[in-house]
């Protein structure tokens, strides 16, 4: 037996467009009044998932290894480098690539099949990327290797550039893997996932990542951040410098209204705690949504909010009420 979600889901289209088809019916039959789901989804050509955030592609090309689990997101294995390990590490070049021949195959495959390819994979993010290369020895060399962790960066991006190109080529909707709401208000969007960037300090950040975010802010005209860590304040001065950034993902937690201060013409997508939403009465929930929604509300930039990581320990009751409070917000 095969299950969700090892390594077949990633690797075989037909295998992931039959898993797509009853993800999305089983969505339907809990939350299709909200419009949740479809009640007879046709089969999508999709590489990767809107429906699941794995971020390993772009680890497993730069040297991790993956562990695949039937029941989980894919696990990336951290290469654990030092500093002086990062002049050995080199962008592959992906029409000879290994690990890019197994995406690669899809594409031909599905658009041989069915004329296109719906691109859903996780974009992941520079630092990101660079964490499961060095672990905590990235932090440290900001400091003590300020060079050769610049350098890293720049591999990285150069990277992370390549494919979007290639993603873009296939589709203008590609960032579905990062967040599923992007879809929705703003599918043309290239979003960056800024995880990890809640560990270090608005001068780190624009010293050693802003130049990285700018440059694919200028490859990919419309341009957002995906910034889940529950203090995005802490990095608004230095995202307000990104050039036209036009979506940010503002972690749970965060001080919403401090965050539209600093970007008062960015779509900010709130995200609420998938903690929080476990423990809470239907009453809260609802008030919460409501004083997020009024905190982060502004004249020119527009706003939404959604909830992800919920799990099985998550009550059906909370989770109708979040969709209810968000369908009768007033924005």
């Amino acid at each position: 037996m095969i299950f969700l979600f090892s390594q077949p889901f990633f690797d075989d289209y037909k295998y992931r467009m039959d898993c797509d088809v009853r993800m999305r019916r089983a969505l339907y039959d809990h939350f299709g009044a909200y419009g949740i789901g479809e009640k007879d989804p046709a089969p999508r050509p999709l590489i990767g998932t809107d429906l699941l955030a794995a971020g390993h592609l772009y680890s497993e090309l730069m040297g991790c290894d993956i562990v695949y689990q039937p029941d989980n997101s894919p696990q990336v294995v951290c290469r654990n480098l030092t500093a002086e390990d990062l002049d050995q590490v080199r962008v592959p070049e992906l029409d000879r690539d290994p690990v890019w021949a197994r995406t690669q195959r899809q594409i031909d495959g599905l658009l041989s099949d069915f004329g296109r390819v719906e691109t859903y994979i996780n974009l992941q993010g520079i630092q990101n990327i660079a964490l499961d290369l060095m672990g905590q020895e990235m932090y440290m060399a900001y400091y003590s290797d300020p060079d050769e962790i610049s350098e890293l960066l720049g591999k990285i991006t150069d990277l992370t550039v390549e494919i979007g190109r290639r993603f873009y080529a296939l589709s203008r909707d590609i960032s579905g893997g990062v967040t599923g709401i992007v879809r929705k208000v703003m599918p043309e969007n290239y979003l960056t996932s800024n995880c990890s960037v809640e560990m270090v300090s608005n001068a780190c950040y624009e010293e050693f990542l802003l130049p990285h975010d700018q440059r694919l802010a200028a490859e990919f005209p419309c341009f957002g951040i995906h910034h889940c860590g529950k203090s995005m304040e802490h990095v608004c001065e230095g995202y307000a410098k990104v050039k036209n950034l036009a979506f940010a993902e503002v972690g749970a937690g965060s001080n919403i209204a401090y965050v539209r201060e600093h970007l008062p013409n960015t779509w900010l997508n709130l995200r609420y705690s998938a903690v929080l939403i476990q423990k809470e009465t239907p009453e809260q929930i609802h008030e919460n949504v409501a004083r997020m929604l009024r905190e982060g509300r502004a004249d020119r930039g527009n706003i939404s909010i959604s909830c992800v990581g919920m799990d099985v320990n998550t009550p059906e009751a909370n989770i109708l009420a979040f969709l209810d409070a968000c369908q009768k917000a007033e924005v």
